[in-house]
């Protein structure tokens, strides 16, 4: 099915559930990346130099840093990243999106905004941070 509606009724998870499920399944079948994909090329794509410590994407996802090293490996084997040490202070490991990461996060945002706006309703306004936080711990 092309708009990622699943018809049997026991599979209808409730809101933010199920647009999640979509969201993740239309990432991988359209853009071929995963939810913490698209996670680590939009934070990535926020950061003003374009660039983050690997430290801070570990910190934002919750992540350990072995499997951050996992997920990165994955992102640079397909172009979409690079990774380097800071010039000024080699301890430090920095991912930076390439230009086909910042195109392939573009596409995969469109896609993303329209599924939550579709399944979550217009009036969410998914482009401007509301300023508040969250704390789920």
């Amino acid at each position: 099915m092309t708009d990622y509606d699943v018809p049997d009724a026991r599979w209808q998870f409730p809101g933010v559930l199920r647009t999640l499920g979509l969201v993740h399944g239309a990432l991988r079948v359209r853009h071929g990346l995963s939810l913490h994909d698209y996670l680590i090329l939009g934070a990535l794509a926020q950061a003003a130099s374009g660039s983050l410590p690997v430290a801070e994407l570990a910190a934002f996802l919750q992540e350990s840093g072995d499997r951050m090293s996992y997920l990165l490996r994955g992102l640079q084997a397909a172009g979409l990243i690079d990774r380097r040490r800071r010039a000024g202070d080699r301890r430090t490991v920095e991912a930076t999106l390439t230009d086909a990461g910042r195109s392939r996060f573009a596409a995969a945002e469109t896609t993303a905004q329209a599924l939550i706006r579709q399944h979550l309703g217009p009036g969410l306004d998914t482009q401007e941070p509301s300023g508040r936080s969250c704390d789920v711990t």
